[in-house]
């Protein structure tokens, strides 16, 4: 092979392996999905995970959820950045409550899911199943046992 027909060569795969590691690829946003409506429905094992410190309350899609000191029974007093970091559980506008899970309605028109009445949220900092990095954050956010 000529020096060109190298060059040429060593340069394409370099670019393909780049192209493979282009950051448009990655979810920089480890809240990206946290905030989506989460459908909770009745099950038997509800919804649970195991983790460093016992087993925690999950939202459907498995990452731990909290409540927060400041929220009266029914309403959540998190909007702005404290929503940015603490992500509500929306819930669809069809959604229906069951035993200890029901709904509030928030002053942004979403409406939120709630354990025994206190609103629900995930922590932007939790990447994956069983994170449980939110626990006692400030002493006022507290996972669901």
């Amino acid at each position: 092979m000529t020096i060109i027909k190298i060059a040429a060569l060593s340069s394409l795969i370099i670019l393909v392996g780049l192209a493979g590691c282009s950051s448009s690829n990655y979810d920089t946003n480890k809240s990206s999905n946290q905030g989506a409506s989460a459908d909770y429905r009745s099950s038997n094992n509800g919804y649970m995970a195991s983790t460093s410190i016992g087993p925690v309350m999950t939202n459907p899609q498995g990452m731990t959820v909290y409540t927060f000191d400041k929220d009266r029974t029914g309403t959540s007093n998190c909007y702005g950045e404290c929503a940015k970091h603490w992500p509500p559980v929306t819930a669809a506008s069809n959604a229906q409550g069951y035993g200890q899970m029901t709904l509030v309605s928030r002053t942004d028109g979403l409406r939120q899911w709630a354990h025994d009445g206190k609103p629900l949220y995930t922590y932007h900092e939790d990447a994956m199943r069983g994170d449980v990095a939110g626990d006692n954050e400030g002493g006022v956010w507290h996972v669901v046992r």
